[in-house]
């Protein structure tokens, strides 16, 4: 949640108005390598797609799939606290 960039500490220290253009700058950031892991997940599905796995005869390209999936999640989680930035609220994780 935000910490995993490691410069909550420096983010805390600037001014409201500077707090907020980081945070939403980094979110950006984030979104932007979820949506590269979705492009090249993507990319690498379709081109192993028509390879068989030899021990369970489904296609290769679905090892793959999960880099696309994981991307996604990665962009809506970004656009999902850059929403909550714009409006002022706080997004409570799911497990509290």
């Amino acid at each position: 949640d935000a910490g995993h960039i490691g410069l909550e500490s420096l983010v805390s220290l600037l001014p409201e108005s500077m707090r907020l253009k980081l945070e939403i700058l980094i979110h950006l950031f984030v979104a932007l390598f979820g949506g590269i892991m979705v492009q090249s997940g993507m990319l690498w599905t379709r081109m192993k797609w028509d390879e068989l796995d030899p021990m369970l005869g489904v296609p290769a390209g679905l090892d793959y799939l999960a880099l696309v999936i994981a991307g996604v999640l990665i962009v809506l989680f970004s656009f999902e606290h850059i929403l909550a930035l714009l409006r002022g609220e706080e997004v409570v994780p799911a497990w509290h």
